[in-house]
């Protein structure tokens, strides 16, 4: 299991993964889902991962600068997805602040035409715009406390996939390294 797979809590026991599974340089297996139900999760994606190497590299059959757009070529594609997910999650949070700023607008505004409709005298009006403005100023710092940390998430989240992604990228190179030794001597045997 990889240090990116999965976090651990303080007594040690696992929590979530840290990067998405969808987001995972794997080939989809489905087909052997049943089979494998067995086995755990996190070992069955790095089985998975392990298995999408050795398909591209198990036979010296294409040219190493081959192999290496195809792993480039899945990076970029597992890239945009995580982009576009993040894009949504984003869009989902912003819409949901606005629809909580509206509603709290709306509710200050309908107290004020409430009010309003009513005599008060001096003292009572002025009390009741602080409480409105303390109201306001509370909703303002709750709001930018979840905005900041729906952004902080956010960064944890695409820290954790830039970090998985460095560390698979690292590995393939050591695979590849290897698969380009294989494929010189291959060539060599073959003209000579």
């Amino acid at each position: 299991m990889s240090c990116q797979s999965m976090s651990t809590n303080s007594d040690g026991s696992p929590t979530k993964d840290l990067v998405d599974p969808k987001y995972s340089l794997a080939k989809d297996r489905s087909e052997f889902e049943q089979l494998r139900e067995s086995i755990p999760s996190n070992t069955r994606r790095a089985n998975d991962e392990k298995a999408f190497t050795a398909e591209i590299m198990g036979a010296v059959k294409y040219e190493p600068d081959v192999v290496r757009d195809k792993m480039n070529h899945l990076v970029q594609k597992k890239r945009e997805l995580f982009n576009k997910d993040m894009t949504k999650k984003r869009e989902e949070f912003n819409k949901n602040e606005r629809k909580n700023r509206e509603q709290f607008t709306k509710q200050l505004e309908e107290e004020r035409k409430d009010f309003s409709g009513r005599k008060a005298d001096r003292e009572k009006r002025a009390s009741f715009y602080d409480d409105q403005d303390e109201k306001r100023r509370e909703f303002s710092a709750e709001q930018k406390d979840k905005r900041e940390s729906f952004e902080a998430d956010v960064r944890e989240e695409r820290k954790n996939f830039e970090d998985y992604l460095k560390e698979k990228n690292d590995e393939f190179q050591v695979e590849l390294k290897q698969y380009r030794l294989r494929w010189n001597e291959k060539n060599k045997t073959e003209s000579q």
